[in-house]
């Protein structure tokens, strides 16, 4: 066995790892997160058996993907692969989210738990009303220059410094909306192809009122259709979900080692990816 550097070469075994898992990732979806970040990969006479990924956000980065084949588990590799991790990102505030299987390795490498992120979806969306802005407020498409603005919103949520990932979500997200608030971006949200069908996420906005407005205008078009949202079951947002159709069907722990980020004005009320963040 040997840990060696995730590259495109191994993206197609990937895939085969997150399926055997019961896992949603495309090929597309290994592909963009390996564009946004870096990654080890566990391989024996050229075959993977397990991958981590992580991406630098400034100073906080977050790990995910990681995964080790059935026949390679009990081995230690796991503990092995998130070492080899930690170690490349000595300095970071690290942030990730766990299943109920790996929590404890992740405690025993000084992960600790701070709150709960609930995945929400449905199989075929039913009509979802419209919630229509206040006198103050207006939707609009995101443009290329409004990016250094949702970058800065972003950083305040949750700390993480990502231009790069906003650029990858303008390029190439079905819908990116900003919401603004007399005249000034105070949230936005993008919808993206990824999974089974479309992920709404990242969702950052000043509260509650702000994200139905702008999740409701990203859910309108896609009746019948697969959609996912990932979102802290602190905020409030989970229950008006679950009245949408989208049932709780998951649920993990959102885990930090260092210090974890105190939002400043804005909240993530929903992730580009468990992974990511």
């Amino acid at each position: 066995m040997t840990i060696t550097t995730m590259s495109e070469h191994y993206l197609d075994e990937a895939v085969a790892l997150t399926q055997a898992l019961g896992w949603p990732h495309r090929r597309e979806d290994w592909q963009q997160a390996l564009a946004l970040g870096e990654g080890l990969a566990l391989v024996e006479n050229g075959e993977l058996l397990g991958t981590t990924l992580y991406w630098r956000w400034g100073d906080y980065a977050t790990i995910g993907l990681v995964i080790v084949a059935d026949k390679a588990q009990g081995k230690g590799f796991g503990k092995a692969l998130m070492q080899a991790a930690l170690a490349k990102l000595e300095g970071h505030q690290l942030r990730l989210h766990a299943t109920v299987k790996g929590k404890g390795l992740y405690e025993k490498l000084g992960f600790a738990t701070s709150g709960l992120l609930v995945q929400h979806q449905c199989r075929a969306l039913a009509t979802v009303e419209r919630i229509a802005p206040a006198a103050s407020q207006r939707l609009r498409p995101a443009q290329q220059e409004d990016l250094a603005r949702l970058s800065e919103l972003e950083s305040k949520a949750h700390g993480m410094r990502r231009p790069l990932l906003l650029d990858n979500l303008y390029a190439n997200a079905r819908r990116l909306l900003v919401l603004e608030e007399q005249g000034s971006i105070s949230g936005f949200a993008g919808l993206r192809r990824s999974g089974h069908g479309y992920v709404i996420g990242p969702i950052v906005c000043r509260d509650v009122a702000q994200a139905k407005v702008l999740v409701s205008e990203l859910l309108q078009g896609l009746e019948g259709e697969f959609v996912r949202i990932d979102t802290d079951s602190a905020y409030g947002l989970a229950a008006w979900l679950t009245s949408l159709g989208l049932a709780e069907v998951d649920a993990s722990a959102i885990m930090y080692k260092g210090q974890p980020w105190q939002p400043q004005g804005v909240l993530a009320f929903g992730l580009m990816s468990q992974a990511l963040a």
